[in-house]
């Protein structure tokens, strides 16, 4: 298996060196990122002695080329894994089941292999085939996670009266060669910009014949689809966005029961930007998120928000709201009670740089579910009016970030998490510390 590995990166080389010969225009962006990190009492005790400290590198090395106006071939090469092991504290992110990962030992991978045609029989209309990133706004309902989707995508783009443009994709996700027990993606997405706002409705359709387990339940089938609608504006000094997902489909466990999806989520986020302030340039923030969770699970009626392909991993990382907690609208790094259901985020935080190359920042999370057990510690009174019923925990993250050049940059962050009383019979807060390294060139 190294062999193989070891002749990809000789015919990237080799790739490499033809494309310089022949390509009019030719790009080679490396990135590479090395991360410390230290957790101690993930389980909430502080009497157990239970510290966990390792490094985790990623490099990325993209190659495109075009080789006339209109055509462009490309491709990206990824490794990450633990220095010296293979295993970190999150198993999960391990756990191919979970991760979406092929390898997690620093050997490389393809993430992306590509062929792109632009203006297609000289029409506004760009064609994409092969195996590429698809990430649509922040990743709420569709991200690769940095795998890289086998898909074919077009967009057309045209200004009558406002500049518009339409996508339209289909992926395979799994293929078992047998048409009933593959996964498909297929996504529609129109966008316009209007008096500096970005208008975008979106429909995405998720049908899962392999057998996978959707919300701690088991299926034979599943279709899931969104419906969503986004809204946002990007200045100098502000820039803001809503997101609106309606959830709809069914589930046929393994029992044929047929289980009927109806529900829904939305992110409302915010910046102001102050350039010129007595700490230098400052940036306060501000998110929202609410996910609608499901009552009873044992029913035929799931109203738990689900986006299963959401963006939740960053390399051998969680990512989400909170950088410990990194909660999604239906589950976060920790493991959490099955009683709770739909993960909602009240976040307000800072980053302020009163030096040159020097940026500080501070966050405040609070997390809530929108179910859970009557007697479980409810939400905070302003969560509540957006529909949040039970807490979750707290999150400080303090972070400090150098940067060196627009080459190089560090950061150094503390993050701590207090439970909810329900978690565990102890509830001391976790910590994590984090130091890392990233270079672009």
């Amino acid at each position: 298996m190294r062999k193989f590995y070891i002749y990809i990166l000789l015919i990237t080389v080799f790739l490499g060196k033809f494309a310089i010969c022949s390509a009019d225009v030719l790009n080679i962006n490396t990135d590479y990122r090395i991360s410390g990190i230290s957790y101690k009492n993930n389980d909430f005790d502080k009497e157990t002695d239970d510290p966990v400290s390792y490094y985790i590198q990623r490099l990325n090395l993209s190659i495109s080329g075009k080789f006339d106006s209109n055509i462009e071939i490309g491709s990206k090469i990824t490794a990450l894994g633990v220095v010296g092991g293979t295993r970190t504290v999150f198993n999960a992110a391990l756990d191919q089941s979970v991760n979406p990962y092929p390898n997690t030992d620093f050997m490389p991978y393809i993430e992306t292999a590509y062929l792109k045609l632009t203006n297609f029989a000289e029409l506004p209309v760009n064609i994409s085939v092969g195996k590429q990133n698809l990430e649509f706004g922040d990743g709420l309902v569709i991200s690769d996670n940095g795998t890289g989707y086998f898909a074919f995508h077009v967009l057309g783009y045209y200004e009558l009266l406002l500049p518009w443009e339409a996508q339209f994709f289909i992926a395979k996700l799994k293929d078992t060669l047998r048409v009933t027990s593959d996964q498909d993606l297929l996504g529609f997405i129109v966008d316009f910009k209007w008096k500096r706002h970005l208008f975008e409705l979106g429909y995405f359709n998720n049908k899962d014949n392999a057998g996978s387990v959707y919300n701690q339940i088991q299926t034979k089938t599943a279709a899931k689809r969104f419906y969503s609608f986004r809204v946002g504006r990007e200045e100098k000094l502000m820039e803001y966005q809503f997101e609106y997902v309606q959830q709809k489909g069914s589930m046929k466990k393994v029992d044929n029961t047929n289980v009927n999806i109806n529900a829904h989520g939305y992110v409302i986020s915010g910046k102001l930007i102050g350039e010129k302030t007595k700490l230098g340039k400052v940036t306060a923030n501000a998110l929202l998120a609410i996910a609608t969770g499901d009552d009873n699970p044992n029913d035929t009626r799931d109203t738990s928000f689900t986006p299963d392909l959401t963006r939740k991993f960053d390399g051998l990382k969680r990512t989400g709201y909170g950088s410990l907690f990194a909660a999604s609208p239906y589950d976060s790094f920790f493991d959490i009670p099955d009683s709770y259901s739909g993960i909602n985020t009240l976040n307000v935080g800072a980053d302020f740089s009163p030096w040159y190359a020097w940026t500080f920042g501070v966050n405040y999370y609070l997390f809530s579910a929108s179910q859970g057990l009557p007697g479980f510690p409810t939400a905070s009174g302003f969560e509540r009016i957006f529909g949040a019923e039970y807490s979750l925990g707290i999150e400080m993250d303090l972070s400090v970030q150098y940067t060196h050049s627009k080459y190089v940059e560090t950061k150094l962050s503390y993050n701590r998490y207090t439970p909810p009383e329900t978690f565990s019979i102890k509830r001391n807060p976790a910590t994590m510390y984090q130091f890392e390294i990233s270079t672009k060139f």
